[in-house]
C-alpha cells in the first residue's frame, strides 16, 4: 500500500521536556507532549489535590499500564498472532473483557489495516508521534485510535484525542501524499461497552497548529 520503511529508523527518547522523536527530517517533540503541555489541566490538579499526589500517581500508573497492555493485544490480533488469546487468559478479568470488547468493535469496523504502531512526523508543523493504526474503517481511509477509560466519555471530553489523530493524519498526508480525512477513536470502557467516536480532521487542524504554536512559545520562555 505505502512504503512505510521510511519510518523504521525513527527513534524516540523521553527527556526532561517530554517525548522526543528523531526523524529523517530532524528531532521533533511528540504530539502527546505538545498537547499535554498546552492542555487546561485545572481539573487534573483538583483531582490530585483531592486524592493526594501518591494516590494520583498510583492510579495514573495503573491506567497507563492497562493502556499499554490493551494496545499490545490489539496490535497482536491485527498482526495475525496466533497466541494472543492464550496469553490473554493471564490478564485480570476486567482487562480481558476490555480487550475482547475492543477487538470485537474493531472487527465490525476495520476493513483494511495499512500499518500499526508506526511513527510519523510533520516537517512543516514540527512534531512527531506513533499512531495506533492507519487503515480503512468501513472502507474509508482513516486514522484509528484506541483508548481505555474507567467511565464513559462525552464528545466534549475527547477534543485532544481528535487533535492527536488529526496530527497523525496530517503527517501521513505530508509524508505519503495521501488525503486522509477521517478519524475513528474507540474507547474501551471498564464495565461497559466500547464507545466509537468518528469525525473529520478539518475542524481540528487550526487547533493543532495553535497548540503547536503555544508549545513552542512555552519552550522559548524556559
Amino acid at each position: 500500500m505505502f512504503d512505510y520503511s521510511i519510518c523504521k529508523d525513527v527513534t524516540a527518547e523521553t527527556t526532561e521536556k517530554g517525548r522526543l522523536y528523531k526523524t529523517p527530517d530532524g528531532s521533533y517533540p511528540s504530539v502527546t507532549t505538545i498537547l499535554g503541555k498546552t492542555a487546561n489541566n485545572i481539573w487534573l490538579q483538583r483531582w490530585k489535590d483531592k486524592v493526594g499526589e501518591e494516590e494520583a500517581a498510583r492510579i495514573s500508573k495503573m491506567a497507563t499500564d492497562r493502556g499499554e497492555i490493551v494496545h499490545k493485544y490489539l496490535e497482536r490480533y491485527w498482526d495475525g498472532s496466533n497466541s494472543w488469546s492464550e496469553d490473554l487468559l493471564q490478564e485480570d478479568s476486567t482487562t480481558q473483557k476490555m480487550i475482547t470488547n475492543l477487538i470485537q468493535a474493531t472487527q465490525k469496523g476495520v476493513t483494511k489495516v495499512w500499518a500499526q504502531e508506526i511513527p510519523v512526523w510533520s516537517k512543516l508543523l514540527r512534531y512527531a508521534g506513533r499512531v495506533d493504526m492507519f487503515g480503512e474503517w468501513n472502507k474509508i481511509p482513516s486514522v484509528i485510535d484506541f483508548k481505555t477509560s474507567k467511565k464513559k466519555k462525552q464528545v466534549k471530553d475527547i477534543k485532544d484525542y481528535f487533535i492527536q489523530c488529526t496530527a497523525y493524519a496530517y503527517a501521513h498526508n505530508e509524508i505519503f501524499k495521501t488525503d486522509l480525512r477521517k478519524i475513528v477513536v474507540l474507547i474501551t470502557v471498564e464495565n461497559s461497552e466500547v464507545q466509537v467516536f468518528e469525525s473529520q480532521i478539518m475542524p481540528f487542524v487550526p487547533e493543532l497548529k495553535y497548540r503547536i504554536n503555544q508549545y513552542e512559545k512555552l519552550q522559548l520562555s524556559l
